[in-house]
């Protein structure tokens, strides 16, 4: 099972949703103080498998990790 990261409100810190963004951008309007949260996609490195068995894990060229 995946684990979900947790979206907040940077106005008040409510959970605003769980869930995983690959591509894109979702804007939401926090209902409890109306601020305007913008979320973009999630870094790539984290779909990454670490466990060494896996068969689905990939190996990153040091040129595409961020700095």
């Amino acid at each position: 099972m995946a684990v979900l990261k947790e979206y907040r409100c940077t106005g008040c810190t409510k959970l605003l949703f769980k869930g995983i963004i690959i591509e894109g951008t979702v804007e939401l309007k926090c209902k409890q103080c109306h601020a305007m949260n913008t979320i973009h996609r999630s870094d790539l490195e984290e779909f990454i498998c670490l466990i060494a068995p896996c068969p689905h894990r990939v190996s990153v060229p040091s040129s595409t990790k961020p700095s």
